[in-house]
Parts: C-alpha cells; sequence; structure tokens
C-alpha cells in the first residue's frame, strides 16, 4: 500500500479513556501510520465532541467523537457521523476495532473491503438484544481477524452454526513497551538468590490468583520458600485474596500492590523472575483470556511464565519451550511448574531467553496492521 491510502477506524471507545480496545485502537491507528496508511478515527470518549487532531510522535490522527450519552444515543451518532464522512471522504478500507461500534456501519452501503477484530471476551459477554446484530456482522465483515486460536473459536461458535461469507485470520496482538523491552539487560541472578514471582492482572476469579497462594503455600510445605510474591491490579476478590494470604501464612513472602501506573508497568517486568498466570475459564463461561497481552508484555522483559491452557496465551507460550503451560483448575499442577522454576535456574533461564526471544521478534503492532494490510490487498486482487 502507498502513503495515499486511508482507513476508517471505528472504535467503541479511545483513549484519554482507559482500557483494553481502547488501548489497542490508538495503537493501531498510530502503527497505520507508521506504514504509511492515514486512520480517520470515529469513537467515543467523554469530553468535546466533534474532530481533534491528537498529536502522535508519527503524526497527526484525525479523529472525530460522538461524546458521552446513553447507549442508544451515542450510536445514533456515530451512525450519523459514520454517514457524514461516508459521503464526504474517500477510504481505501474500514476497520472496526470491535463488533459493537461495527453495527452503526450496517446502515450504509460501503463497497470498501471491512476489517473486523475480536478479542475474545465481547463475543461472550453482551447483551442478547444485541445477539442478532452481532452474528450479522461477523456473517457480513469481509476480513475478520482474531487475536487468538481460542477467540477465532469461541467467534464461530457464536455463529450458532451459521457460515460466514469473509476470510478469517489469526492476528496476534502486538507489545505494550517493545522499545524498553528490547532495551532490558536483565541481570544474572546468583543460586542462592530470592526468586521474584509476579502476577499483574485484574483480581477476578478466572484470573486464579488464589490458586497461586495455594500453590506456594505447598512450596513452603516442601522446604522450598527462595521467592517473594507480587500481586499487581485491583478487582471484586481483593479483600478474598488479602484473607487468604494470611490464612496460608504467606504474609512475609507476599505483598499486594495495588493499582500500577502505566509509567510504573516496565519496572513491573524488570523486578520479576517469575510471571505466573494460571488463567482458567469463567464460570459462567461468559468470558476468557483472548490474547494475554500482560503475559506477553512480561516474557517480552525476559520473565519465565507459567500460565493457564486456556484461552489465547497457549498460542505463544508453547509448553516446556517458551514457558510452562498448566491446567489451571489443578493446584498440584501450579506447584509442580513452580517447583521446576525455583529449583531449575537452568531450565528457567531458557524458558526465559526463548519466550523474550520469539515475542520481541513476531509480536508487534507493525506487524499486526502489516497483516491487516496485506490481506486486505489479497482480498482486492
Amino acid at each position: 500500500m502507498t502513503s495515499s491510502q486511508t482507513v476508517l477506524l471505528i472504535a467503541k471507545a479511545y483513549p484519554p479513556t482507559v482500557g483494553g480496545v481502547e488501548s489497542y485502537s490508538e495503537l493501531i491507528a498510530r502503527a497505520y501510520v507508521r506504514q504509511g496508511v492515514t486512520p480517520t478515527v470515529i469513537t467515543s470518549w467523554d469530553g468535546p465532541r466533534g474532530w481533534h487532531d491528537l498529536s502522535y510522535p508519527e503524526g497527526s490522527i484525525h479523529v472525530y467523537n460522538v461524546g458521552m450519552h446513553r447507549q442508544p444515543i451515542v450510536f445514533a451518532r456515530m451512525i450519523a457521523a459514520i454517514g457524514r464522512v461516508r459521503f464526504g471522504q474517500n477510504f481505501h478500507f474500514i476497520h472496526a476495532t470491535t463488533w459493537r461500534p461495527a453495527l452503526a456501519l450496517l446502515p450504509w452501503l460501503w463497497p470498501q473491503t471491512k476489517v473486523l477484530t475480536i478479542h475474545g471476551q465481547e463475543v461472550l459477554n453482551y447483551p442478547f438484544i444485541l445477539k442478532r446484530g452481532m452474528i450479522k456482522v461477523l456473517l457480513d465483515f469481509d476480513l475478520v481477524h482474531t487475536v487468538s486460536h481460542s477467540t477465532m473459536q469461541v467467534a464461530k461458535n457464536a455463529l450458532e452454526g451459521a457460515n460466514p461469507q469473509g476470510v478469517w485470520e489469526v492476528n496476534f496482538n502486538g507489545l505494550s513497551f517493545p522499545s524498553e523491552a528490547a532495551a532490558f539487560d536483565r541481570p544474572a541472578r546468583s543460586s542462592d538468590s530470592v526468586l521474584r514471582i509476579l502476577s499483574f492482572a485484574r483480581l477476578a476469579r478466572r484470573k486464579n490468583i488464589d490458586g497461586c497462594l495455594r500453590a506456594l503455600a505447598r512450596m513452603r510445605t516442601e522446604g522450598i520458600d527462595n521467592f517473594s510474591y507480587t500481586i499487581a491490579g485491583t478487582g471484586p476478590l481483593h479483600d478474598e485474596i488479602a484473607q487468604l494470604i494470611v490464612t496460608l501464612g504467606l504474609q512475609d513472602y507476599v505483598t499486594m500492590k495495588g493499582y500500577v501506573e502505566e509509567s510504573e508497568i516496565p519496572d513491573l517486568y524488570r523486578n520479576a523472575d517469575i510471571f505466573i498466570h494460571p488463567q482458567t475459564a469463567s464460570e459462567n463461561k461468559r468470558d476468557l483470556e483472548g490474547f494475554g497481552l500482560a503475559i506477553a508484555d512480561s516474557i517480552s522483559f525476559g520473565c519465565a511464565a507459567i500460565v493457564g491452557e486456556t484461552g489465547g496465551p497457549a498460542d505463544f507460550v508453547k509448553h516446556s519451550e517458551r514457558g510452562l503451560v498448566v491446567d489451571g483448575y489443578d493446584d498440584g499442577a501450579i506447584s509442580e511448574a513452580l517447583r521446576q522454576l525455583l529449583t531449575d535456574p537452568s531450565t528457567r533461564n531458557e524458558l526465559a531467553s526463548n519466550g523474550r526471544s520469539w515475542c520481541l521478534e513476531n509480536l508487534s503492532w507493525d506487524r499486526h496492521v502489516q497483516k491487516v494490510i496485506a490481506s486486505v490487498k489479497a482480498l482486492n486482487t
């Protein structure tokens, strides 16, 4: 594609609103600019309505904010905004960063290729009234990119047997801090060092922090206590986790760090040796780990990872090669993985090195949008 090409990005929300999908929308907008494709963004955040030129190191991005209101009003505003640019500007393709804002495209006829990204949770957890609309978007879009194989499977399951007309492909996310990760020179650890274990996640049931704590308590009973454990993040299980730490007698080993500012996140990874995230599926099967960006970020800084076998992380944490993949429902399996990393420095260092190299080489937002651009080109030739 040449620098004259343009993309219309339709995003449910966008920074300064904070969140995973919001960050995704901004990161790919910037990556499009780096690839010579000019993005125009239509989105919603709590601020002045209308056009804004947002400045980034890559250049300025033209963003239309429909503002915040009740959902039907925001949706109507988005339809109107899309209609105005539909007849006022020429775009080479359209990219909806989730399926819900893509609904606002349906009233308008678009000759251009329509691209949709699916992250995972949004095709499992949605208002029933929007179900038929979601299925129509998934069926009608020309190109559907899912961030993992697990996400693709749950998205296809949501179609209830219908066959989509578009091309479906897996397209991994990029890293949050690629420059910082690549520049980090991890110091060697002596054989008698206390190993620093980190979990960084929303404190919800499927993140399985309680399973991590029970596994560490088992390590202590076996005489393996060369660890400290930091739990970063907030969520509904905060008090329950704090009580479990006391119940298991781990107060001297575990720190609950709470909310972490974005500027502080790289230091979390720099100051950890092992990242543990043995996630499970949600109890109501309405949620999953679609990709696992915090896991990928930690590995890119050289952490040895332990992850659950459900969801997207197993796509890039190849068991016994780039980390350890366990059954998150099995405390014994988590304990065995911890035992291996805490007592076998050779294996720990090899897994960390292999994982870091793979993530730095294969996970980038430039690569993510390059795949979108190439797939759009293939559809149009």
